[in-house]
């Protein structure tokens, strides 16, 4: 992955902490778009990389495990609340605490699995965070439903606008 690709990625996930630990309205777009775009991502990168062995599948494999654990266990500590009429959520101490954990336990895999002759480029970033992201979404989505208050209104983008007049 070249560094601006790198930076780009870390720079989306800070901001995206940020917003969630202030509070923010929790969405449909936002709570699934994200991980199934990263996670496509993810798997493109995969099929594509040369020289890719089972060893580097099987790590692969658990290192999903490892993510959609802790992106499971993040959404379960995500605070969810009303406000104007829908469903927001706000990130507690624990859950940034969890999303350092997993991040930490993810390079530390990563290290360990090179030590071990696996391919550090078999894996990509976009593939780890999406899983991660699709864990606390198969939590969150749930408790969102239980919840007597409906999920937030997509936000109207820009070009959504523009979108529609082309499909119609």
């Amino acid at each position: 992955m070249s560094g601006w690709v790198l930076v780009s990625l870390v720079v989306g996930v800070v901001v995206m902490l940020v917003f969630r630990m202030l509070g923010e309205p929790l969405n449909w777009r936002d709570t699934v778009a994200p991980p199934v775009v990263l996670i496509a991502i993810g798997v493109v990168g995969v099929v594509g990389f040369k020289g890719l062995t089972s060893a580097d599948v099987w790590w692969i494999v658990g290192s999903c495990v490892v993510g959609l654990a802790f992106g499971a266990a993040r959404g379960a500590t995500i605070r969810l609340y009303a406000k104007k009429g829908a469903l927001w959520q706000r990130y507690r101490k624990s859950s940034l605490a969890l999303f350092v954990l997993g991040v930490a336990v993810s390079l530390g895999f990563t290290v360990l699995a090179v030590k071990f002759g696996m391919h550090e480029q078999a894996r990509p970033y976009q593939l780890a965070i999406g899983v991660s992201f699709a864990g606390e979404a198969l939590v969150l989505i749930p408790r969102g439903l239980r919840s007597d208050v409906p999920f937030a209104k997509d936000k109207e983008r820009p070009w959504d606008k523009w979108l529609q007049s082309r499909v119609r």
